[in-house]
């Protein structure tokens, strides 16, 4: 007796779970590159079977997961390898082009599937059929615009004698919408935050523009508040943005309760300057998802950064220019997306109040140097911003004026108006050589033309710090609302991508 049906996996998206019961010694085997966990499979389904009354024939039992040179693991496996085996016992009778997935437990309980969005992403064709545990019903929810198969869910064995009479499942909006606790929090703390007005204008700047940013001050002065609450001044992610968001998260492990937030504000993550180059950048052996990848399209923000581990900033190299990171192991090579914008945050020397006007520096020449040596000369360069965070006259620690959030965002909103004036697709710090002549070069007045030639030929720039200044210019003369560069927006845009310290 013999039967099949299919289950989900990635490359190949479709894995064929085949069942043969046919005479000989009694035994239950499961072929095909199955993982441990795979393998013990037979013993849930045995005990699950048993559960709900039905025993086992003394035959031999196989079970093929094709192809069969691929090897298979997840925790999915367990229901289309009983529903296979039921087929084949002529107990149930189910079409053969319906996809199933689920964990069983011993009681025949049906238990969710992890990284189930992942998986549901990789399937193309109408002309399936998906039963998927009751468990996975929110985060299966969050694709109401990309499924286009009809979709089951079962929550115990026991419901597959009865199939035909579960229906096809169609509430998708499950999920809130509207503002969500955090956003409003971090509203709350950016406007708590008193003075610093440079440093949240130069966060608006990178907001708008993605630029990556560097912020320098003594201890204590908040530059640990201000990255965390500039995450307020980003928009919610679009629906494409937040489902790539969900499908990295799902298939991190995280629950739909954590990640369900990212549809009203976007990723923020902070890895201690002690993290292991595996869990920042992602690797181990099976090739993990890292930090970098996690706070794709939001704010990866690394304090103490001379103080993470130098593999670990050089490898960001990569991602910082390409928006991606490709993990290669011996056995397997993968590509997460990175697109980040980086905040990092640095004292200016090891005691921390170098050319600080807090307390007397007493770091000698040689360990300032040594300090900032850490950071290499190619990952300084891929920072668009320095910002100095210095502390706050005693007069703005006291002061109830608040810095209102509308007020920046209307200058978002202003400068986002202006880049589509242009019909410019890409964030200015992403901008090629080509779209740097076409939407920057080409548009200095004659001011700024002067201008930018003396900063050029008395600094001795390189390219990319020239294009670097340009960059960010045009970000600030889009806050002004000018498709023109000006004479300020330059010389702003110099003062934001200097740093004195090196």
């Amino acid at each position: 007796m013999y039967s099949k049906t299919y289950t989900f996996f990635v490359n190949p998206s479709l894995i064929t779970v085949e069942c043969q019961v046919s005479r000989g010694l009694p035994s239950f085997n499961i072929i095909g590159l199955p993982s441990k966990s795979i393998q013990e499979s037979k013993d849930r389904i045995k005990s699950a079977l048993s559960f709900i009354g039905i025993d086992l024939p003394p035959k031999k039992i196989t079970i093929n997961l094709n192809p069969v040179d691929i090897s298979k693991q997840g925790n999915h496996f367990d229901l289309p390898m009983a529903v296979s085996l039921l087929k084949a016992l002529n107990l149930i009778k189910i079409k053969d082009n319906i996809i199933f997935a689920g964990e069983l437990s011993l009681n025949a309980q049906i238990l969710p599937v992890r990284s189930v969005i992942n998986y549901l992403m990789e399937i193309n064709g109408s002309e399936y059929e998906l039963v998927l545990p009751s468990g996975n019903k929110q985060e299966v929810s969050v694709l109401k615009n990309y499924i286009n198969f009809n979709v089951k869910f079962i929550s115990h064995l026991s419901e597959l004698f009865d199939f035909d009479k579960i229906k096809v499942f169609c509430d998708f909006d499950i999920f809130y919408e509207g503002e969500s606790k955090d956003v409003n929090e971090l509203i709350d703390l950016f406007e708590s935050v008193r003075g610093q007005e440079f440093a949240k204008y130069a966060l608006l700047v990178s907001s708008i523009g993605k630029h990556n940013v560097l912020m320098v001050g003594p201890p204590g002065t908040g530059k640990s508040i201000l990255a965390k609450s500039s995450l307020c001044l980003y928009p919610k992610p679009s629906e494409e943005e937040f489902i790539e968001i969900a499908r990295i998260y799902n298939l991190a492990g995280y629950e739909y309760d954590y990640w369900i937030k990212f549809k009203n504000v976007r990723p923020f993550r902070s890895p201690h300057h002690t993290s292991s180059y595996a869990s920042v950048v992602g690797g181990s052996r099976d090739a993990k998802v890292g930090e970098i990848t996690l706070a794709h399209k939001g704010i990866l923000f690394l304090d103490e950064f001379p103080e993470f581990h130098r593999n670990v900033l050089e490898a960001l190299r990569e991602p910082l220019e390409n928006k991606r990171i490709t993990i290669s192991r011996a056995e397997i090579k993968v590509e997460y997306p990175a697109d980040f914008v980086l905040i990092s945050a640095m004292n200016p020397c090891p005691c921390g109040y170098y050319q600080t006007n807090v307390k007397e520096c007493t770091c000698t020449s040689f360990q300032i140097s040594k300090y900032w040596s850490k950071i290499s000369g190619p990952l300084l360069d891929r920072i668009d911003i320095f910002i100095e965070v210095s502390n706050v006259d005693f007069q703005q620690v006291i002061s109830n004026r608040k810095s209102v959030i509308n007020y920046y965002k209307e200058l978002f909103l202003n400068a986002i108006n202006t880049k589509e004036q242009r019909k410019q697709e890409k964030a200015n710090s992403e901008l090629s050589i080509e779209e740097i002549n076409q939407y920057c070069l080409t548009l200095l007045t004659n001011e700024a033309k002067e201008i930018v030639e003396k900063i050029y030929n008395q600094q001795r720039l390189s390219i990319r710090k020239f294009h670097k200044i340009l960059k960010v210019a045009r970000t600030i003369a889009d806050i002004k609302q000018s498709i023109n560069i000006d004479k300020e927006s330059l010389l702003n845009a110099y003062k934001l991508t200097i740093n004195r310290y090196v």
